[in-house]
């Protein structure tokens, strides 16, 4: 493979590795507190610490939450099953409150207790904040005051056990392959060889005037053409 080729490959290979970055810009935001895309709930995050509510993040399973909790907030989607159902039942029972950011219809066995405080997911995004800050105080209503407040990322795909290339979008993960690729084909177009060698030919016969030529030769690259001289004389 010729450079130039090479060179055009990995080119072509990058600009589909920025293309798909650049199209799953907004699609893949996500309602998580680590997204700072228009969906990302970032921005509420950060607006409760500052405001000192005791926030943190769940990054394992649900049975993992820390006993200190007293507020359980979980952003779409979120579908629990009976043994987590179970488990927030009883969080409620003893005094905890848990918090949905949904849409409409969402209370369909998405395994959330019954006496769930429930708000629209999209008024607490950072593009809806960007807009109207003023929003966040109806959030803030829900959580603030009750004690120390935990978001579920865990129903995100944000597990501490986990690689983070788990949790990289599929477009991102495709044009990472598709680079590796291209790299690879690089590296065999650089050190395989898809051509017979060139034979090596022999030097031909050599003359007298190959030697007088290669001395002379010698004789100038030693700056020492007088030698030549002084060796005729005395011939």
């Amino acid at each position: 493979m010729k450079r130039g080729t090479e060179i055009a490959v990995l080119v072509v290979a990058v600009a589909i590795v920025v293309a798909f970055g650049w199209s799953a810009r907004g699609t893949d935001s996500t309602y998580s507190t680590f997204d700072t895309g228009p969906n990302g709930y970032e921005a509420l995050y950060n607006v409760l610490a500052a405001e000192g509510v005791a926030v943190s993040r769940l990054t394992q399973p649900l049975g993992l939450m820390a006993s200190g909790t007293r507020v359980f907030a979980v952003t779409k989607p979120f579908a629990y099953d009976r043994v987590d159902a179970k488990r927030l039942e009883t969080f409620v029972k003893n005094g905890g409150v848990v918090v949905a950011f949904g849409e409409k219809g969402d209370k369909r066995d998405d395994g959330l207790p019954p006496r769930t405080v429930r708000l629209n997911v999209l008024a607490y995004r950072n593009v809806a904040l960007e807009r109207d800050p003023g929003a966040a105080a109806t959030a803030y209503a829900a959580l603030a005051g009750h004690g120390p407040v935990v978001f579920d990322e865990h129903v995100h795909g944000y597990d501490t056990e986990r690689s983070m290339w788990s949790v990289f979008p599929a477009p991102v993960r495709i044009a990472c392959w598709m680079l590796l690729a291209a790299l690879l084909l690089a590296l065999i177009g650089t050190n395989v060889r898809f051509a017979p060698a060139l034979p090596v030919l022999p030097p031909g016969d050599r003359d007298s005037s190959d030697y007088i030529a290669s001395m002379a030769q010698l004789l100038r690259r030693a700056r020492a053409p007088h030698v030549a001289y002084e060796r005729k004389d005395h011939v």
